[in-house]
């Protein structure tokens, strides 16, 4: 065996830290000074579209908080008990988030090729404190009916949800309503459910008239009013998504297209947001329309989501080792890394997690687009991006026009000079 001398293995170590030291890695805080690159001729800002924000692997999974309302007659016919309607209602809550994990194949087109994605989001009934389970009963004699018809109907009257509505911006409310009592009454009177989306609201109807059906019976008529509580239109008609083909609304493949069609056949819709038999289905379009929402910093329905994207999940890392485009706005929980080969090119806004990063591997790239923008949305920080090779970040970290990063840790940027 041949023994390398003491004097050659000191002079390769200390070799071997000099080339270490060659490829110190250096924290970006402040793009101010930074030479901005010129964005491509004719670049449009994509994330507008509703497509592009459909959820995807990187798509941090969405709690929306709910909360019941249960509103009787001054007779208490109207509607369960408290503890009675609490049981069957926990069950239609369940059985609408089971039907959101079963997200279906679209019909229409007939023959298409839509993708079927997770909606990203299910739903939890939660209250505002402590020993408040998020279900309630109230009595009232002006509002314990929904009428959706006639001189009298009051299914767009908010006075119930001004009323009993608790913390509207942040849950959404839901109200069990009965049919007026003297309608029942009458034996050509048909209990039919029905709801009504209002702000971040809604009113539902026919549960308790319906009792004896099974609670799985309501799972599509609730995830259809969260539906439009969440920015969806009906789908039968110009909702804003091409893969929504406009329809004739047919309830099953034996309905007639209008009074004179012929029948519906295979030309009937399955979409959650249409009026058939199945609403199972969720397009990428819808699902993108919905998220693009919960990333709009302020908008009605992001304040109804747990933000989990405040808190750092230290379990997974984002790992980018191809070219990965974020076309929509998006917050992450998790730290990221670019590895080598690999290009993440950000052109909305991006929100990080407090502590956590992103990190540029050598021969990895990141690219912050024209008003792209890196924040912390929690009013906290983020600790910045890491560039592996101090010597090539020009190779590594690209930036156009207005893209900019704000909120990082100020002690350490104090630590690292600004480029």
């Amino acid at each position: 065996m041949k023994y390398v001398p003491l004097f050659l293995f000191c002079l390769v170590t200390l070799l071997l830290c000099q080339c270490k030291k060659q490829k110190e890695s250096v924290l970006i805080s402040d793009l101010n000074g930074f030479v901005l690159q010129e964005e491509v001729e004719g670049y449009k800002r994509p994330c507008s579209q509703n497509i592009n924000c459909a959820p995807d692997e990187y798509t941090t999974k969405k709690t929306i908080r709910v909360n019941l309302h249960f509103i009787d007659s001054p007779e208490q016919n109207a509607t369960w008990p408290l503890t009675e309607g609490r049981d069957y209602l926990k069950k239609v809550i369940a059985n609408a988030n089971k039907r959101l994990g079963k997200n279906q194949k679209m019909f229409l087109p007939v023959g298409n090729d839509t993708p079927v994605l997770d909606p990203g989001f299910r739903y939890k009934i939660v209250g505002v404190e402590e020993g408040d389970d998020g279900f309630y009963y109230h009595i009232d004699s002006l509002h314990y009916f929904f009428i959706n018809k006639g001189k009298n109907r009051n299914n767009y009257s908010r006075d119930v949800m001004k009323k009993y509505a608790v913390a509207a911006d942040s849950i959404l409310n839901i109200f069990v309503i009965s049919h007026p009592q003297d309608s029942l009454s009458s034996k050509t009177y048909k209990a039919h459910g029905a709801g009504v989306a209002l702000g971040t609201s809604l009113k539902i109807t026919g549960l308790y008239s319906r009792r004896d059906d099974p609670p799985w019976s309501w799972g599509t008529l609730l995830n259809h009013e969260i539906g439009h509580v969440l920015g969806l239109a009906h789908a039968w008609g110009s909702d804003g998504c091409d893969d929504t083909p406009v329809h004739a609304n047919c309830w099953d493949r034996h309905a007639k297209r209008g009074s004179t069609g012929g029948p519906c056949g295979e030309g009937y819709s399955n979409n959650v947001m249409d009026y058939n038999n199945q609403q199972m289905a969720y397009t990428p379009c819808q699902l993108g329309k919905i998220h693009k929402s919960f990333h709009l910093m302020n908008s009605k329905t992001r304040g109804l989501i747990y933000d989990t994207w405040c808190d750092l999940d230290t379990t997974e890392t984002i790992m980018i080792d191809g070219k990965v485009e974020w076309l929509c706005a998006r917050d992450i929980n998790k730290n990221i890394v670019i590895a080598k080969g690999g290009e993440l090119h950000l052109h909305c806004r991006l929100g990080m997690a407090s502590g956590s990063g992103i990190k540029v591997s050598e021969g990895g790239q990141l690219h912050i687009h024209s008003h792209a923008r890196i924040n912390n949305a929690c009013g906290e920080t983020w600790e910045g991006i890491e560039l592996a090779d101090k010597k090539n970040v020009a190779k590594m970290l690209f930036v156009y026009g207005q893209g900019r990063i704000t909120e990082v840790k100020r002690q350490l940027a104090d630590k690292n000079p600004q480029l």
